[in-house]
């Protein structure tokens, strides 16, 4: 396909780009309006904002089981905070140091499982919370402002079956 070769939007934002070029998917002449009307930058850049407004659940779940596989309680060993060690007392890491110093490193990493696993369940939470606000925009009737809502959150309506 051979896209435009100067910006009909210009100063436009990806999202705005996003709306716009949607309206054109589904029409039986699109890959042609898109092509008139967008360069391949612009295609690009809506491409890639589409793209990251979809939750990666696969790889979300692929951290949820390394952590599931990670022993609880890691901790610094009393009077040496250079030794991050299981529940068990086994080292998980060395830091080179040693001694009752405070070491930000290792209070790091004795806390990023819990903190790993925290952020995994607030990221789940928030995809969900976000997955029922869309579904609201898309199904919003025309006594809804959609655009003041979309714009608070950058979705562009439609764009999940476009995916």
């Amino acid at each position: 396909m051979t896209f435009r070769g100067t910006s009909v939007f210009p100063d436009w934002t990806d999202w705005q780009l996003a709306r716009e070029l949607l309206r054109h998917v589904g029409c039986a002449d699109g890959e042609q309006r898109i092509a008139e009307l967008f360069t391949e930058e612009e295609v690009r850049r809506v491409n890639a904002y589409l793209a990251a407004g979809r939750p990666d659940t696969d790889r979300l779940t692929a951290i949820e089981t390394r952590l599931k596989a990670v022993p609880d309680g890691w901790r610094q060993r009393e009077a040496d905070a250079g030794l991050i060690e299981d529940a068990d007392g086994h080292p998980i890491a060395v830091l080179g140091t040693s001694g009752d110093v405070q070491l930000r490193l290792g209070e790091f990493l004795a806390s990023a499982p819990a903190d790993a696993e925290w952020l995994a369940q607030q990221l789940r939470w928030a995809w969900t919370q976000l997955d029922k606000l869309r579904d609201r925009i898309d199904d919003a009737g025309s006594l809804m402002v959609r655009t003041h809502v979309e714009t608070a959150i950058g979705y562009v309506r439609g764009s999940r079956e476009t995916g």
